[in-house]
């Protein structure tokens, strides 16, 4: 056999493993590597039109205003810090996979930046999830819809968890559609984003 036919054939066997992964398991597979997650961005039809003003990658985030569980609203993004947002919801599976890793990053985050939870539900759901998986980060809840918070930061698919990180000048510097393949994955993705920061000379490492 031919070379080139050769490297046909392994990219089509490739190419139909990975349809067959996303049938079986959902498009989670996918979305757990970069590729995959620009793939999905540029073939998956989103779900919500961008609302007007919505920031890209670099641009300075708008402030929003969410609710506490247990405080008053909160302003976000706040000024001068490193804040990954999550979003999540008790009734999805894979957010409450990701919980317990957001929550051993924050506690080993030594202040470097700034772990928030957002749930994109009814908040008495909400919060029976926060009492059966305690996490030590703020958590505040907000109305879902096509005009939420998430989707304003590129979440137009309404998938959960969906996850941004901001810098201390308020930039969008990054977006993760999804549940992270695991803990180390999701420090990773916070300390490639800061290490590569002018300024910050490696000493935000959160690994």
């Amino acid at each position: 056999m031919k070379p080139l036919r050769v490297i046909a054939v392994a990219l089509l066997a490739a190419l139909l493993g990975l349809a067959m992964g996303i049938f079986v398991a959902g498009p989670g597979v996918l979305l757990r590597t970069e590729v995959g997650q620009k793939l999905f961005e540029r073939f998956i039809p989103p779900e919500y039109p961008a609302p007007a003003g919505s920031p890209g990658i670099g641009d300075v985030v708008a402030p929003f205003t969410v609710t506490g569980f247990s405080g008053p609203a909160q302003r976000l993004p706040e000024p001068g810090r490193w804040q990954v947002i999550n979003y999540w919801a008790s009734w999805c599976g894979p957010c409450r996979l990701e919980m317990p890793w957001l929550d051993a990053v924050h506690r080993s985050s030594e202040g470097r930046f700034d772990i928030i939870g957002i749930a994109l539900e009814n908040p008495g759901d909400a919060a029976i999830l926060l009492t059966e998986i305690p996490v030590g980060f703020p958590q505040h809840h907000e109305t879902p819809g096509s005009q939420d918070s998430s989707v304003r930061l590129g979440n137009a698919w309404g998938v959960m968890p969906f996850t941004v990180l901001i810098d201390p000048q308020g930039r969008l510097v990054k977006r993760h559609i999804g549940v992270f393949a695991g803990e180390r994955q999701l420090r990773e993705w916070i300390a490639d984003a800061m290490h590569d920061q002018p300024g910050t000379g490696g000493r935000t490492d959160p690994r």
